[in-house]
């Protein structure tokens, strides 16, 4: 049963075609319906033995193989035994019918010839169209696959970044003020939940991610005192859209990372968020002190930046910008994605 519904498609096929050619036959040229189902028969065997040969061995074994000087010698030899068999084969049945053959040997030849050509054409152009449309979806799902892996490998390298740099946080808060660590704490235990649990899929709503962004700047608030100043802005029409989870946070921990540590001036980090026309904006702005700062290749480019460099690329493609700047003492950073 599983070999009917397997090969069903040509079982339709060659069903369609002795009912055509026959009563066309019938029709067209008169012939007795006995005379014209053989006649039928003659071209569905030699044909289809020729197109079958062709397609599932001559392809594999040599045209897939771009060996075409060996594929077109055995199709040209098998079109000529091809012709021969139908040719003989109707010779035959007129014969044991005493019916007339309808051409002479010489113009039946070129005339079968033709057909069997056309034929041959025609069913290896479908097969080279069906094997090309298979290859390039099986090679669309390979990079598919190989997308979403990378991906995977990428967000599990950027969490161990992100956590490494709030438990050095907290460390240094336990040491200088219990207390304050202890309310740290509770914000570190809410970005641990987001990680495990709200960012696993491919899209979460941006106010999780501002959640998310929330507390980091709370914690890096709170560790650094007033040694820092920070100006943090999230637009009210920042809302109702999705956007790919721990994106943002890369950009901001960097500039918490390389900000400056003067002593005698600001020290500044300004975050700022912004939506208009289905353009969602992120500016990131440091200071930072060329003496103290290691900011290797012109700014920042620590595992978490370069991570989310390669995510922007396979997720948003070309519907993302990203401009980074280093200036004198200020090193900023902005990103607009087409959300809507």
């Amino acid at each position: 049963m599983s070999f009917f519904l397997r090969y069903k498609w040509h079982f339709l096929f060659w069903a369609v075609y002795f009912v055509f050619w026959t009563t066309l036959s019938v029709r067209v040229y008169h012939a007795p319906f006995a005379l014209a189902l053989l006649t039928t028969l003659s071209w569905a065997i030699g044909q289809g033995l020729l197109n079958y040969y062709c397609i599932y061995r001559l392809f594999p074994l040599y045209f897939n193989t771009r060996r075409y000087g060996i594929f077109s010698l055995i199709l040209a030899a098998g079109l000529v035994v091809s012709v021969v068999f139908i040719l003989g084969f109707q010779m035959l049945v007129f014969a044991v019918a005493r019916e007339p053959l309808f051409y002479s040997v010489g113009a039946g030849f070129g005339y079968v010839l033709l057909g069997s050509l056309n034929s041959v054409f025609i069913v290896i152009a479908i097969k080279s169209i069906r094997d090309k449309v298979r290859n390039d979806r099986r090679t669309h799902l390979l990079e598919k696959e190989k997308t979403e892996h990378e991906l995977s490998f990428l967000k599990s390298q950027m969490n161990p970044h992100f956590l490494f740099n709030a438990i050095n946080s907290i460390y240094v808060l336990i040491r200088k003020d219990p207390e304050l660590a202890s309310h740290t704490l509770l914000k570190f235990a809410d970005m641990l939940r987001y990680q495990l649990y709200e960012c696993n899929a491919d899209r979460i709503p941006i106010e999780q991610e501002i959640g998310y962004l929330d507390n980091y700047i709370g914690l890096e608030k709170l560790r650094r005192g007033h040694a820092l100043y920070t100006e943090y802005h999230v637009g009210p029409e920042v809302r109702h859209f999705s956007i790919a989870p721990l994106l943002i946070i890369p950009f901001v921990e960097n500039a918490f990372k390389y900000v400056s540590s003067y002593s005698d001036r600001p020290n500044r980090v300004a975050v700022n968020l912004r939506c208009r026309d289905g353009l969602f904006e992120l500016s990131v702005e440091n200071t930072f002190d060329e003496e103290t700062s290691i900011v290797g290749g012109g700014g920042g480019s620590g595992i978490g930046l370069e991570n989310v460099r390669r995510r922007l690329e396979l997720i948003y493609n070309s519907h993302h910008h990203l401009d980074i700047r280093k200036e004198e003492k200020n090193y900023s950073v902005l990103l607009k994605i087409q959300v809507q």
